[in-house]
């Protein structure tokens, strides 16, 4: 069990032991994030709690006080900044106050001087913004520096998408069924955001070299018609036209990762409304071929990766809202 209406989670070694850890929030007893630190039998210990006043949004992770040791930042009514302590602990949260509630969160070095900073996608209905908080590299940051946008924003990601060695930012949108590409300058502050029309209203996104061309190409979630929607890169920050791929139901989130170890990138999908984990496989030219569903426990959400029994092979995670657990997919691929 992992405390009541687990929904977003992050893996990492929090506890500095080399086995991947997670971190889980809670909506019940109360708002929080509960700690599962894992053992290299794919168990868990104790559950270290972390208690907010509220939470609902994607966490980001990072060292963002050169410390070494893996820190937390989560939407907290604010957004709260958990410096880790090495131990699977975290010292007193530090919160920055918004007027907007927060979706997601992400992070990069922004501005290229070796630190952390943070991008966050917000709204306060109508409005959307982007907020840019560049870090001081002590684990506080600078106040935040917005960009308007007249889209419904959704998850974003950051990479670098036109190979100038600027960290970009991707935000997928549910309004106007387009996804915002915003180039990076390098000194923290971005270029016009660029619209991506897709197929439909946006969820998830994820970015990975798919076609073993050097470039990046993303992975888009559809609300609907329940498709995932492939772009390959061209290394300029334009894509292709998407290729799209059925799930047959709601995709909440995604994740990457070479799962069957053959050189090329495959993702993960969880998928909410028939409680299952959908498996792409990557053919290594751009295309995908889905393998059969795994189910979950119930009200599949969001889903990571990491090594969770210390193999060298990157297994699944995926937080089962209603049934207040965790289910974990290990990977057998020999």
């Amino acid at each position: 069990m992992t405390g009541g209406y687990p929904n977003y989670m992050k893996s990492g070694d929090f506890n500095n032991d080399g086995i991947s850890d997670l971190a889980v929030t809670i909506e019940t007893p109360y708002y929080g994030i509960n700690m599962l630190v894992g053992n290299a039998n794919k168990s868990f210990q104790t559950q270290i709690m972390t208690q907010l006043s509220y939470i609902r949004g994607f966490m980001a992770s990072g060292d963002f006080n050169h410390d070494d040791n893996l820190d937390l930042v989560a939407p907290d009514g604010g957004l709260s900044v958990l410096l880790g302590t090495g131990n699977g602990f975290f010292q007193n949260l530090v919160n920055y106050a918004t007027d907007y509630f927060i979706i997601a969160v992400c992070t990069a070095d922004f501005n290229n001087d070796g630190k952390l900073d943070l991008a966050i996608s917000k709204c306060r209905c109508p409005s959307y913004c982007v907020s840019v908080l560049l870090g001081n590299g002590d684990g506080t940051f600078q106040p935040e520096v917005n960009y308007s946008s007249s889209s419904n924003l959704n998850y974003m990601i950051s990479d670098d998408f036109n190979n100038d060695g600027k960290k970009d930012l991707v935000i997928v949108c549910d309004g106007n069924r387009s996804v915002n590409i915003l180039l990076g300058n390098g000194n923290g502050t971005f270029m016009t955001p660029k619209l991506i029309v897709t197929a439909d209203n946006s969820e998830f996104a994820i970015s990975g070299d798919f076609n073993h061309d050097g470039n990046l190409d993303l992975a888009v979630a559809h609300i609907v018609p329940y498709v995932i929607g492939v772009l390959i890169g061209y290394g300029n920050g334009h894509f292709s036209n998407e290729s799209l791929y059925s799930t047959g139901t709601f995709t909440t989130s995604m994740v990457t990762g070479d799962f069957n170890m053959d050189g090329n990138l495959n993702f993960a999908v969880s998928c909410l409304n028939t409680n299952e984990m959908g498996l792409f496989i990557g053919n290594g030219d751009g295309t995908f071929r889905m393998e059969p569903l795994y189910s979950s426990l119930g009200e599949a959400f969001d889903s990571v990766s990491g090594d969770f029994n210390h193999d060298n092979k990157q297994d699944l995670a995926l937080a089962n809202f209603l049934n207040s657990t965790v289910s974990l997919y290990l990977n057998d691929c020999n």
